[in-house]
């Protein structure tokens, strides 16, 4: 009796252990057990969304992830999948979950590329309307040079692209009214030029965030602009950011009758005034690396993200090539914005440190601000400038959050606590130019707090932050 009872109790023992080394499923098959290769540390997993199969390299690379949530209850994730970033077989597909994001469906495709006719599309952004529950995915379909090459048997070779033609194009929109069972026909988006746009008409951009619903009722998305610097190296691309109004889309169903609007009207988007912040030490160490120029390729501001402030601001922060996140308000509703200013833990404090990659702000329902960001400027961790890979800039990822200070402008009014790291890779193996962990996406639902994000361009993680933990990490403004 007694050898049965420890019999049992170390059965116990084994399977609390096991419970705590274990991810919640994914039901792809895909799933493993064990903990994923390269990642070594993980405070609050809850889910696997997707993994990448070792030996299936068209799906190697899934990043850009972005969760909406459909009539149903639903989770609804979309995300860019492909053999690798840039490839001419990248695709938008999603994936569902019944169950609050613990288990997810196969990947199905929502718009893949057809490199046949060098037609790309890599990254897509879903918006469910509230009232008709219309599933809207808006991407860029640009032109990929290297298409009908890779589609003829041959291979890739970056050097052999047409510029400034290669990865030009436009921003188009499909939906679906069946929880995305069938999709519609592809529609463009028609906007203004910027004086950025290499080739008239067609922009070298790219999608990252869900459009969202503003206090007033305005719905929004972002998209990043790039300046086409062929041949000078990529990592020198300057950019701006761009905000487009869905006028009419909580109320108008037919897709013809759409109306849309990109703002800052004029010949520029949002942009960092490098004249001011040309000093910085992270953007010149990038400069002398590449041989650049600070004024002509630093006044970078990239894939943005906006909250609603006090008295009818708005707040939109993005990435910068000057080792820190920037913000820029507006105060009239999105319209007009400020020159963006590097963003600090307090209106005194120290500017925070983040490399050349995403860096999303997000607002929970009781009001408070989250930021998601590296806490590197690419002078530590060994790196050799902002962009630096094999995990030194884009790890470990940190989660910070914030409050409203009543009556203070400076820093937005922003007073950020301790910073905290929710999860890191390990870089002693063999690396690539990005590997790390990247484009994350906070998020609530019922009252829970949820940070999605991927590593090594990889693998898609959903982790979930306990309010306890999230009460530790909010400031005190007594």
């Amino acid at each position: 009796m007694k050898n049965q009872r420890n019999r049992i109790i170390c059965s116990c023992i084994s399977l609390c252990l096991t419970g705590l080394i274990l991810f919640s499923g994914c039901t792809n098959k895909h799933q493993k057990e064990e903990m994923i290769q390269g990642l070594v540390k993980r405070n609050f997993a809850y889910a696997d969304i997707f993994r990448h199969g070792e030996n299936d390299p068209e799906t190697s690379k899934n990043e850009s992830n972005c969760t909406v949530f459909l009539k149903d209850g639903t989770w609804f994730t979309t995300w860019g999948q492909g053999g690798h970033e840039g490839h001419p077989d990248e695709r938008i597909v999603y994936s569902i979950s019944k169950d609050m994001g613990k288990t997810w469906s196969e990947p199905k495709v929502i718009q893949k590329s057809v490199p046949e006719k060098e037609e790309h599309i890599a990254y897509g952004i879903p918006f469910v309307v509230p009232e008709t529950g219309r599933i809207y995915v808006f991407f860029f379909l640009t032109v990929n040079t290297e298409g009908k090459r890779w589609a003829s048997g041959q291979e890739l070779d970056w050097r052999k692209r047409r510029y400034p033609e290669h990865g030009s194009g436009n921003i188009h929109f499909i939906y679906s009214d069946d929880n995305g069972k069938n999709w519609s026909k592809r529609r463009k988006i028609e906007l203004p030029n910027r004086d950025i746009n290499a080739i008239p008409g067609r922009y070298h951009g790219w999608v990252n965030h869900p459009p969202q619903i503003m206090p007033a009722g305005e719905v929004i998305f972002t998209f990043t602009a790039a300046g086409m610097i062929r041949p000078l190296p990529w990592q020198l691309g300057p950019s701006e950011g761009n905000i487009v109004f869905c006028e009419n889309i909580l109320t108008e169903n037919s897709p013809a009758k759409l109306r849309f609007q990109m703002v800052p009207e004029g010949p520029r988007g949002i942009y960092v005034n490098v004249h001011k912040y040309g000093h910085r030490e992270p953007l010149n160490r990038l400069i002398r690396f590449f041989k650049g120029n600070a004024a002509e390729h630093g006044f970078s501001f990239e894939e943005l993200t906006v909250v609603p402030l006090s008295n009818d601001r708005w707040l939109t922060v993005g990435r910068t090539k000057l080792g820190c996140p920037c913000f820029s308000i507006s105060e009239d509703s999105g319209q007009t914005w400020t020159s963006p200013e590097p963003l600090r833990y307090a209106p005194d404090g120290e500017i925070i440190k983040h490399p050349m990659t995403m860096c999303p702000i997000a607002k929970t329902s009781d009001g408070r601000i989250v930021l998601l960001f590296c806490n590197n400027d690419g002078n530590d961790r060994s790196a050799k400038h902002i962009w630096d890979g094999d995990g030194r800039t884009r790890n470990p990822q940190w989660i910070v959050v914030g409050q409203e200070l009543e009556g203070e402008t400076r820093n937005g009014g922003l007073v950020f606590g301790k910073p905290m790291i929710l999860a890191e890779v390990d870089t002693s193996g063999k690396t690539n130019l990005k590997t790390g962990i990247s484009m994350p996406q906070f998020f609530e639902r019922n009252g829970r707090y949820f940070v999605c994000y991927n590593i090594n361009k990889h693998d898609l993680l959903l982790d979930e932050i306990p309010k306890k933990v999230m009460d530790e990490l909010t400031p005190s403004m007594e």
